[in-house]
């Protein structure tokens, strides 16, 4: 803007002096030819840049000045004339680029306004009338009009937000088949991860449309591409895909396809808040009914009904309810719980305590948990532990509902507690009579677990004493007494030993009856009760309750202890063999269902993988190896909880001694290593268990488990269990290999009958091996099955077998030289079915028996035999089909000449989508561009015949 200013006042300037020189000493006829004259001279300024023009210009003011001086008498300083018209020359050109500066701005602020006009008026336009809510494609559509993108696709995350599914048909995606898209929490490429954190991605080239799509033909060049995300609520519901085949995208465009992209977004949350909220508005008449009924119950049995109408507000499996009593001491969990906090714990492990009754090993393969603070008016007073089994977590989605229950179950307890106040129901007596009915129910209840039912005793007992801490300890094998269970004592008292006559507990030892001595100062205790827990008159272990405050210990309290004690090692002892007993059901379960899958396949490599990761699981083992003797060596065959190469370390190098031994002895190894290592990794266990795998007496091979956490190393059981699995699986793997054998003998006894059937017409001997090689070359184009080595085997098998049917084709017919008649062209196309019923009994056959029967059929459902379309048949179909097209337009025939790889690609390119699958075909012609098709070369019989069609049938 200044320099505009300060340009425009220095021409003005310049003209003002230069007009005054140049004027001066003229009069009459002369000023209007010195005008002239300085006019010229400033058009010539302002025509710098052109010089053809300005130089011209300039001169002619110059001739007209000199001319005037000559024919005007009264002349003045012909100088100062020409430095007047030197100055409105030179004002002239500057006032020519303080104008041209200003109208470029002008124009640029102008184009400007348009785009933000556009961008204004596509932002504030009805959306909701141009495409509703539910309408993905409308939405869709109107994005990329407004934005002016080509290509257009909307995807939207699924249920639980483990992938995003492409919204059909999309703008300008013919030709693409866009992919369902797998989700992680960090994205797999870059505009996904973009997407992810909730930032617009935007880029050039084909990129983004590899990481969306299945194949993108080579003749496919976007420009640029915009990947707006769709934030619903607080996550990524979807995100808008935008291309552009004429230029990358700008910043406004960029904004604009955020702008509209979020109101979209918008769009489909209001839509799905509304449905949401006639579902919260029955939730809530569900909590108050809840609080109705719960109403002048005791607290136990309102929590009780809590928890069973409690799946009503949210589903889970299995619950339990925890009252907290004043210094006790809880475990970490609990203790978040009791500062306030709701804690969620998903797949929890074998070696985590659960709190809402379910069972790892017992009641689901993975346990999921929520514990809920319950709160009153004096703060937390306990927790409602809920359970889910399987994969259905708990997440922070829930949490809402999870606090609505815990606001209802703590109002239950407020109005219970009330209660028992007023009515008085309180008494000493009936706590103690419900406590031991409690524990005598637990008698028959084992399924809570050893664990579960100490700490109900042990709670109970302090309960019904009024105590403050309590302590159970059991009979170690050394005539000592362990802590087992401790509550309202610090955590250095878990696992302490006392032995006879040691303190309050070894008194007991001695007397085996209850002692009450005068206090434990040492912990803060001023009264202390201690009783014997009997179990076949021995000493199982004892029962201890503490006080901080001096008191008397009654008889009433002896005699409700010792009942405790009595009948809780009973119910313990009933727990422990329930647990036994499952766990030896489990094991016995596991190894049922490993040698169920390893013989339910005669697969080899999915036997040995069955029998692995039978073995690891029965053996809770975290890796595990696999290997078979093969000449004189073991040789890794599968690796179960690590890769191939650290399995085969781990196994056979670093545990290659080991190994040996058990294939020479025959005999199982388990080894554990207890101190802690400074290098702690996958090749440095702490538990190995070696097991061989014996068939008939001589070893086959060897399962290799390995162990990393601290105190979880193999058992007598595991190894056992995991013998035993060698055994039994040692007879499939057999199986399993001699299957193998005899399906590689009888494949290449039906190769060489197909070639048989190839040798009886010499004009197409080799045809099955070229149309193999032609289908892997456009297989590998395509990047199919890119995992599974499996389905590159059946395509080469169909491949090599799609024309045995031929063996049951006439000789005459296969070596007529002419053309064939239409009866004789029907039995030539029958060699489809004929093919298909002589492999259809092998049952090792499955992709192969569909490339022999639909080999000739056609994307536009003209084929035979059964006049199948495009999406009738798998991908595999349709290659085999092109590569069989492609050998026989490119051989000679009696009938024909072949044609060359130039005239068979035109072909194949007009066929597309009629006698092609339009992905296959697009596929060759890009295999042929770039040079991985290539013709196969062949001896021509007969280079004389004549150019027929492509296609056109050899009748006459």
């Amino acid at each position: 803007m200044s320099f505009r200013i300060g340009s425009s006042l220095g021409a003005a300037g310049l003209l003002l002096a230069g007009a005054t020189l140049n004027g001066s000493g003229h009069e009459g006829w002369s000023t209007a030819f010195a005008a002239a004259a300085g006019v010229l001279a400033v058009g010539a300024g302002v025509l710098h840049r052109e010089w053809r023009l300005s130089i011209p210009l300039a001169g002619t003011a110059f001739v007209l000045t000199v001319v005037i001086a000559q024919f005007n008498p009264r002349q003045g300083d012909l100088v100062l004339q020409v430095v007047g018209l030197a100055l409105l020359g030179a004002g002239g050109a500057i006032g020519g680029l303080a104008y041209r500066s200003l109208a470029d701005t002008i124009d640029r602020q102008g184009r400007d306004l348009q785009l933000k006009h556009r961008a204004f008026l596509a932002a504030t336009s009805d959306a909701e009338a141009a495409a509703p809510a539910g309408d993905m494609s409308a939405l869709t559509s109107n994005i990329a009009r407004q934005v002016g993108a080509d290509i257009a696709c909307c995807y939207l995350a699924t249920g639980d937000s483990r992938q995003f599914v492409p919204q059909l048909p999309g703008v300008g995606l013919d030709g693409l088949h866009a992919m369902t898209i797998n989700r992680s929490s960090n994205g797999s490429g870059a505009m996904l991860t973009s997407v992810e954190a909730g930032r617009t991605y935007s880029a050039v080239g084909n990129g983004v449309l590899k990481e969306l799509f299945n194949y993108v033909p080579d003749d496919l060049q976007v420009a640029g591409a915009l990947a707006a995300p769709m934030p619903i609520g607080d996550r990524i519901g979807g995100f808008i895909l935008l291309g552009s085949r004429v230029g990358p995208f700008t910043d406004d465009d960029r904004r604009l396809a955020t702008t509209l992209t979020l109101r979209a977004a918008a769009q489909i949350a209001n839509a799905h808040a509304v449905a949401l909220s006639l579902k919260e508005s029955a939730r809530y008449s569900l909590i108050n009914e809840l609080v109705r009924e719960a109403s002048g119950k005791t607290m136990d049995d309102a929590l009780e009904l809590v928890l069973e109408r409690g799946k009503e507000v949210i589903p889970y499996d299995a619950g339990r309810a925890i009252i907290f009593q004043l210094g006790e001491q809880t475990e970490e969990p609990l203790t978040r719980v009791r500062d306030g906090e709701t804690v969620l714990r998903n797949a929890v492990t074998e070696e985590q305590q659960t709190f809402s009754g379910l069972r790892l090993e017992t009641h689901a393969v993975t346990v999921n948990e929520a514990l809920i603070p319950i709160r009153g008016k004096t703060g937390v007073m306990g927790a409602l532990c809920l359970g889910r089994r399987g994969t259905s977590s708990f997440t922070q989605h829930d949490v809402a509902a999870l606090d609505e229950l815990s606001s209802m179950a703590g109002l239950a307890v407020e109005n219970s507690r009330v209660l028992q106040v007023v009515t008085g129901q309180a008494s000493r007596l009936d706590v103690a009579l419900d406590a031991l009915g409690e524990v005598s129910q637990a008698l028959t209840t084992v399924t809570q677990g050893a664990l579960v039912l100490e700490e109900k005793t042990l709670e109970t007992a302090i309960r019904v004493t009024n105590g403050a801490a309590g302590l159970i300890t059991r009979s170690t094998g050394e005539g000592r007494q362990a802590v087992i269970m401790c509550k309202g004592f610090p955590d250095d008292v878990d696992w302490m030993e006392f032995q006879n006559g040691q303190g309050l507990i070894g008194a007991v030892m001695l007397s085996l009856r209850a002692t009450a001595p005068p206090d434990l100062a040492a912990y803060g205790m001023q009264a202390a009760i201690c009783t014997p827990m009997l179990e076949a008159g021995r000493l199982w272990g004892t029962l201890s309750v503490f006080d901080h405050n001096k008191r008397e210990w009654t008889a009433a309290d002896q005699r409700v202890l010792a009942t405790l004690a009595n009948q809780g090692v009973v119910a313990v002892r009933n727990a422990e063999l329930y647990e036994k007993n499952e766990r030896s059901i489990w094991e016995l379960r596991n190894l049922q269902e490993a040698l169920q899958a390893a013989t339910s396949t005669l697969d080899l490599n999915e036997v040995l993988q069955q029998v692995l990761a039978g073995a690891a699981k029965a053996s809770s083992a975290q890796i595990g190896c696999l290997a078979l003797e093969d000449s004189g060596r073991l040789v890794l065959k599968g690796g179960f909880g690590t890769d191939h190469a650290t399995a085969e370390k781990l196994a056979l190098d670093l545990g290659g001694d080991i190994c040996r031994r058990v294939m020479e002895s025959g005999e199982p190894v388990m080894e554990a290593r207890v101190q802690e290592s400074q290098a702690e990794s996958p090749l440095n266990p702490r538990a190995v268990l070696c097991v061989a795998i014996v068939l008939r007496g001589k070893p086959l091979g060897v399962v290799f488990l390995a162990n990393y956490r601290l105190g979880h190393a193999f058992s007598p059981d595991h190894r056992n269990l995991v013998t035993e699995l060698a055994t039994q699986a040692a007879v499939a793997i057999d199986n399993a290999r001699l299957f193998k054998d005899r399906e590689e003998v009888i494949f290449q006894s039906l190769v060489a009958l197909a070639r048989a059937g190839d040798a009886k017409d010499r004009y197409t001997a080799g045809h099955a091996d070229r149309v193999t090689e032609y289908a892997l070359m456009i297989a590998r184009q395509m990047k199919y099955a890119p995992q599974d080595q499996r389905a590159w085997l059946r395509l080469e098998r169909g491949s090599r077998l799609h024309d045995i049917g031929k063996i049951g084709v006439p000789d005459e017919i296969l070596t007529k030289t002419g053309k064939l008649t239409d009866e004789e062209f029907e039995k030539m196309k029958s060699h489809t079915t004929v093919g298909f019923n002589i492999l259809s009994v092998l049952k090792m056959l499955t992709d192969e028996l569909v490339i022999v029967r639909s080999h000739h059929e056609r994307y536009d459902g003209k084929g035979y035999p059964d006049r199948k379309t495009g999406d009738e048949l798998p991908i595999f179909a349709w290659i085999v089909s092109a590569a069989d097209a492609i050998d026989a337009m490119t051989s000679d025939r009696p009938y024909r000449r072949g044609m060359s790889l130039e005239v068979a690609l035109e072909e194949v390119r007009q066929g597309a989508g009629a006698h092609f699958h339009p992905d296959v075909a697009e596929a060759v012609l890009d295999a042929v561009a770039n040079g991985t098709l290539a013709l196969m070369a062949q001896q021509s019989m007969h280079p004389d015949a004549p150019m027929l069609g492509a296609f056109e049938n050899p009748v006459a």
